[in-house]
């Protein structure tokens, strides 16, 4: 006894090939999601353009020195030895 193929449950299991119309539908659907979504992004993107000119600040400064000051270690006076 031979195997049954997948599809002998339902009869022979070829299903016709699509309507050409659902294809085309389905095409211009994705496409339509596609541009839609890239106009999107390109709308709402931050840091557009409106036509005005702004300037960045991007003013160096210079570092201002302070000045160091070193303290001496406190040292303890050496004990004197009385003879």
């Amino acid at each position: 006894m031979s195997p049954q193929r997948k599809g002998s449950k339902r009869g022979s299991g070829w299903k016709p090939p699509r309507d050409r119309r659902e294809i085309v539908i389905a095409v211009l659907a994705s496409l339509a999601v596609v541009v839609v979504t890239a106009a999107l992004v390109w709308f709402l993107r931050p840091n557009r353009d409106s036509g005005s000119t702004t300037t960045s600040d991007t003013t160096v400064t210079t570092p201002t020195t302070v000045p160091v000051t070193t303290v001496a270690p406190t040292t303890v006076p050496a004990a004197t030895s009385t003879p």
